[in-house]
């Protein structure tokens, strides 16, 4: 009878766990990036994996680099993680864990249905929980856009507080993050530039100051430069790219 007992309690467990599990992912892994990400793929040695968010979702991702300090990266919408390898080239280079990941229904992560769709806080989180099963100490979370939002939703909830929330022109009114900042405790970075369509100066600042977070930073640039153009395109992409690497040394130690 003891035996039983402790068994039904295992399997309680497993089926109340808060995070996302290993558990039930397909086999083979996702399709390579070669196939879906074209030249964004070239020189990208990535390691790919299938990952379950806490509601079951199933989602795919792409690790770049190895270091006890993971980075995670969110994508906009419409996007998918192909948009994210440049950048996750450059922090493997600078000794950073990268991992790329697809929201539900983008990319090769299995669609959901409607009641479950907008819950992308829950795999921001499970890809946190996927960097440090992938070996990291310390994990941040990056997002651009609708990823940047989600990465605000997500830092205003988790239980363990990640190393720090970098937020690309994630619009405030999007997932109500512009009050779900409040629970953000976690050092912020916010980006933004001046003239982008879909956040003003205004708001960003608004967020910044109602966060909770002992310590954050905002910068807004020239331009209508949006998400991780601010890196890619942007004629002081380079001293974007010198902010977030300060950001994320600063928090590392």
């Amino acid at each position: 009878m003891r035996v039983a007992v402790l068994l039904l309690l295992g399997l309680l467990a497993a089926a109340c766990g808060g995070g996302s599990s290993k558990q039930n992912v397909p086999k083979n892994p996702p399709p390579s990036l070669a196939s879906r990400c074209g030249d964004a793929a070239h020189g990208v040695d990535a390691k790919l994996v299938w990952f379950r968010a806490s509601d079951g979702a199933l989602l795919d991702g792409a690790a770049v680099g190895d270091g006890d300090t993971a980075v995670v990266l969110a994508h906009g919408n419409p996007a998918d993680l192909c948009a994210w390898l440049p950048y996750a080239k450059t922090l493997a280079s600078k000794g950073y864990l990268a991992l790329a990941f697809d929201f539900r229904g983008f990319g090769a992560s299995a669609p959901q249905y409607a009641a479950k769709a907008v819950r992308v806080d829950r795999d921001v989180i499970a890809a946190y929980d996927e960097a440090h099963r992938l070996g990291a100490d310390r994990v941040f979370l990056m997002g651009g856009s609708y990823g940047g939002s989600a990465v605000v939703w997500a830092g205003s909830e988790m239980r363990s507080k990640p190393a720090g929330v970098i937020d690309l022109s994630g619009p405030t009114w999007l997932f109500n993050i512009d009050d779900r900042s409040r629970k953000v405790e976690a050092p912020l970075l916010v980006l933004s530039a001046r003239h982008d369509s879909v956040v003003t100066p205004r708001d960003a600042r608004q967020l910044v100051a109602r966060a909770a977070s002992r310590e954050k930073q905002i910068a807004v640039y020239p331009g209508g430069w949006h998400a991780w153009d601010l890196l890619y395109a942007a004629p002081y992409r380079s001293r974007v790219d010198a902010l977030v690497s300060a950001f994320l040394k600063k928090h590392s130690q």
